[in-house]
């Protein structure tokens, strides 16, 4: 009798706790329009549209590159007639059935001792990590400017 009551508790305990985590399970995260700018300096940054189609929030925690040394989320901000970025400690918000986009000039994915056999037209692997979606990776690839960007003459 002890073993099938324990059977049938450790079942509806199973049941249950799928239930409550299914919403984590279940995010649906997106990223669309990524790129990368590198500097001869050893640096760079990624850019690109979030996007969360889920019912609910979500976060994006940091990220990391096996290419470069450190990936930090950063923002710049302009004071005055001066630019500053900051390093954004506590992720970016990504609202429900909403997107962020990271750009030049706004949020963006820093990226520093970038490995030094990394050039222009290469991708560069890149995983995201957020509060309730899983882990995605992405490969930006290293360019100048954005993408579609007009030549004015």
């Amino acid at each position: 009798m002890f073993y099938q009551t324990t059977i049938k508790f450790i079942l509806l305990f199973s049941f249950l706790t799928s239930l409550f985590f299914s919403s984590y399970l279940n995010a649906e995260i997106s990223i669309e329009g990524h790129w990368a700018r590198i500097t001869p300096s050893g640096s760079g940054s990624i850019y690109m549209e979030i996007i969360n189609s889920s019912n609910e929030d979500d976060r994006l925690l940091s990220a990391s590159s096996d290419q470069a040394g450190m990936v930090m989320i950063h923002r710049s901000i302009r004071d005055g007639d001066i630019s500053k970025m900051i390093h954004v400690h506590d992720g970016i918000f990504v609202p429900k059935k909403s997107s962020v986009k990271l750009r030049p000039g706004d949020y963006h994915l820093m990226l520093m001792n970038i490995n030094e056999d990394l050039s222009l037209g290469d991708k560069i692997t890149v995983t995201l990590n957020f509060e309730k979606n899983n882990s995605i990776t992405i490969n930006p690839i290293a360019k100048l400017r954005p993408p579609n960007m007009h030549n004015h003459k």
